[in-house]
């Protein structure tokens, strides 16, 4: 019995010591990207929009709409005053086909020719967040392929704002939530989606061939309000029937893996879910059902 008192203490020592490593375990993790000088990666970006229009008496019919580019990042400069680096991009485009019963009403997906491969510079923060330069005496892209229904097909600034993920500003546990703004630069404006914020929940980690990996998912719900007659004067692209105004909602959810070692994007699946309506002015203010799903798919493949 005179050994039941020193047994029992050890157990509330060992008690003690898990207790705190489990506390150790949930202490807050600020996730960053390296920002490191001569440092490169390629992603795959895979794009499809499926879109469902029920035309009054036509019926439904649909429009697919796929891209498939490969952009490279290379970093050319570290500024570590301002936690930025100027980078480098070679966007190109593999694949754009315009597909359906309404490419097909349309007159196919233009003459095929795929734009030509586009450098640009820009800069890139710790945060994963991308500013593309604007150069004033940039030459139209070649190529009258679909656009995807988002702007600058052949753009880095397009394809990497959507899919590298943004990461959190501040410190975070796993479970913990915050929202994220999607970048306005990516031309969601233009698409009709206004002011989007994503919740970004950090759900745990995970390992992919031994390499170590946070899990980070996000959803989010949008707004859909488009009238181009309020668009600045040489950008109100009205069709062959006049203003169409579109209105509606959509819903975003997606996962992201971010490398624990470095806070490069290692993939990222987004799926946003539309459903919407045309509304045709001068059809007498004609409704037209839109419903479909946009996949944006990105993946490091070096």
């Amino acid at each position: 019995m005179k050994y039941m008192k020193p047994i029992q203490s050890m157990k509330w020592v060992a008690l003690l010591v898990l207790a705190t490593a489990a506390v150790a375990a949930q202490d807050s993790i600020v996730i960053r990207r390296e920002l490191k000088a001569g440092s490169s990666e390629t992603y795959k970006i895979e794009n499809e929009i499926k879109q469902f229009v029920d035309i009054p008496n036509m019926g439904e019919q649909d429009m697919i709409i796929t891209q498939i580019a490969t952009v490279a990042v290379k970093t050319v400069k570290v500024n570590s005053e301002k936690g930025t680096a100027d980078i480098e991009t070679l966007t190109k485009v593999e694949k754009a086909s315009f597909e359906g019963s309404l490419a097909s009403m349309a007159g196919g997906g233009g003459d095929g020719k795929l734009p030509d491969p586009k450098a640009e510079k820009g800069t890139l923060d710790a945060r994963n967040r991308v500013l593309i330069a604007t150069d004033p005496k940039a030459k139209p892209e070649t190529g009258t392929g679909p656009s995807m229904g988002i702007p600058g097909m052949g753009s880095m600034g397009a394809q990497i704002l959507l899919n590298l993920i943004e990461l959190p500003e501040k410190a975070m546990k796993i479970g913990d939530s915050m929202q994220v703004a999607m970048p306005g630069a990516a031309g969601m404006a233009t698409m009709g989606i206004k002011d989007l914020k994503m919740n970004l929940k950090l759900v745990g980690e995970r390992e992919v061939d031994g390499q170590k990996l946070w899990v980070i998912a996000f959803s989010g719900d949008m707004k859909l309000e488009r009238d181009p007659s309020k668009n600045p004067a040489g950008q109100q692209d009205q069709g062959p029937m006049g203003n169409m105004k579109m209105s509606g909602k959509a819903q975003i959810s997606g996962e992201g893996l971010v490398d624990k070692a470095t806070g490069k994007t290692v993939s990222n699946l987004m799926i946003i879910k539309n459903d919407a309506k045309m509304i045709v002015e001068q059809a007498g203010g004609m409704e037209i059902p839109i419903k479909g799903t946009i996949t944006l798919k990105l993946s490091m493949v070096k």
